[in-house]
């Protein structure tokens, strides 16, 4: 079995949502300043003076753009974190790899003290769950995508959990970074590839044994 190796120039990103008409050069460099900034510094510390600061674009363009600070957190993790778009290459082995390297990058990238943050400000902060819902919303349906089209081609059962698979591959690598200890960080970054080549494997291999079994419970092999 051949196992490709994932690259950023086969992800097809999602698009940015709609609303005031976009300036690259500007939003690049506010989702940039944003994103650093939520990362090191959380809710308390994102404000349009740090954004502004930070990105050297001025507070009343920053207004004029986002007004509220919960929509420029918004837009900021739909431009820089975990974008998963519509991840399709017509195989789910390949699909998964793909979904499965995005996390890990964005897990261990320079903004992956995102990760850390979130779950803290939205226990301290229910505005900020409030202002990211649609964006985790469209994220958790764009992953279980994934999945149902593989069913759809039949390359998954009928029966597979398109939520579970997302946990076991999320999950899985989020603890996987998490857990590691610092001294081992190095070495866990080198082989963070074939970490999730593995992982996809050792997932599909699951899903198809579950299959197996379940096809032995009904009455033995299907034609």
């Amino acid at each position: 079995m051949v196992r490709k190796q994932i690259t950023a120039d086969m992800i097809r990103l999602a698009p940015a949502g709609r609303g005031r008409p976009r300036d690259p050069a500007i939003e690049a460099r506010v989702f940039d300043a944003a994103m650093a900034l939520y990362a090191e510094a959380g809710w308390t510390g994102f404000t349009f003076e740090a954004v502004a600061r930070s990105s050297g674009v001025g507070k009343a363009s920053l207004y004029r753009r986002w007004p509220q600070r919960g929509d420029l957190l918004r837009q900021t993790f739909e431009a820089r974190w975990l974008r998963v778009g519509c991840v399709d290459q017509g195989d789910i082995r390949a699909d998964l790899h793909t979904l499965a390297w995005i996390v890990a990058r964005s897990l261990t990238g320079p903004y992956a003290g995102a990760h850390d943050r979130l779950p803290l400000d939205m226990a301290e902060h229910p505005e900020v769950l409030d202002f990211l819902r649609p964006y985790a919303e469209a994220t958790i349906a764009e992953g279980r995508a994934i999945v149902r089209r593989a069913m759809d081609r039949r390359q998954l059962p009928n029966a597979t959990n398109p939520g579970l698979v997302m946990d076991l591959i999320v999950g899985t690598i989020a603890n996987h970074v998490r857990m590691t200890p610092a001294r081992l960080r190095s070495r866990m970054l080198q082989q963070l590839d074939t970490f999730v080549l593995d992982l996809v494997d050792i997932v599909l291999t699951g899903l198809d044994a579950s299959s197996a079994r379940a096809s032995l419970h009904e009455g033995g092999p299907r034609a």
